[in-house]
């Protein structure tokens, strides 16, 4: 049943972030939007599109990284076991990555107004950088800062899920 809410983590909010800038009044999404830790540019983006020109001519793929992004001792774990987490990056990503960069901080304002939720201790997206692009782009997103939450807040402790939870239901009821 309508209305359509849509709901993304990181690239899935950016994939929801794409679809509103694009789609804009001809979705048929017209509930609510929230973002958690939506990815419009990683962190260190700078320094990994020099790598990508420098590397690109030589190299097809870039081991990846794991960090803490979650303050959940026993999904760290699991996130390293997952088998549906590359080990590498293919460097055909970041040069896609770039692209669609540009795609989104050049995109039309929408009118619609997000629901943003954001850890200040995320080491995965350049988060200063997102929220003042989607600020731009957004007609008054509602954001929630969450001190020591990192990338993962769908994976983060009780009570910070709590906490966005309960901020959640109050701009939903």
């Amino acid at each position: 049943p309508q209305p359509w809410h849509l709901c993304g983590q990181s690239m899935g909010g950016a994939i929801v972030i794409d679809h509103l800038l694009h789609q804009g009044a001809d979705s048929p999404a017209q509930g609510e939007v929230i973002l958690l830790a939506p990815l419009v540019r990683p962190r260190a983006w700078g320094w990994s599109r020099l790598s990508y020109h420098a590397l690109r001519p030589f190299v097809k793929g870039i081991a990846r990284r794991f960090t803490e992004n979650s303050n959940a001792p026993a999904f760290l774990p699991f996130l390293l076991a997952d088998p549906l987490q590359p080990n590498r990056l293919p460097t055909a990503w970041v040069g896609a990555l770039a692209k669609w960069i540009t795609r989104i901080e050049r995109a039309p304002r929408s009118r619609r107004s997000p629901i943003i939720i954001q850890g200040e201790a995320d080491m995965t997206v350049d988060w200063s950088h997102n929220l003042t692009v989607l600020k731009d782009k957004f007609s008054q997103p509602q954001i929630l800062m969450l001190g020591h939450a990192r990338h993962h807040l769908a994976n983060e402790t009780p009570e910070m899920r709590e906490r966005y939870l309960d901020f959640l239901s109050a701009r939903m009821a």
